[in-house]
């Protein structure tokens, strides 16, 4: 069973991962090398770490409301 600490744990990790692939030619690339350089993470995990590499990337463009 999880404990509470665990989330935070996974943020760092997935902060961690997020950095490493920053610079990858595309998304099935940077899940590659995750894969690669973290064989024993959950998907989930590498994911949250390309889902955050886009949330910073999109930080850096102003919000346009649709």
């Amino acid at each position: 069973m999880g404990s509470v600490t665990e989330p935070i744990r996974n943020h760092d990790l997935a902060s961690t991962m997020a950095e490493r692939i920053t610079g990858a030619a595309s998304d099935a690339d940077a899940l590659k090398a995750l894969r690669k350089a973290y064989p024993e993470t959950p998907l989930a995990v590498r994911v949250a770490a390309l889902a955050l590499l886009a949330r910073r990337s999109a930080g850096d463009q102003p919000h346009i409301p649709r």
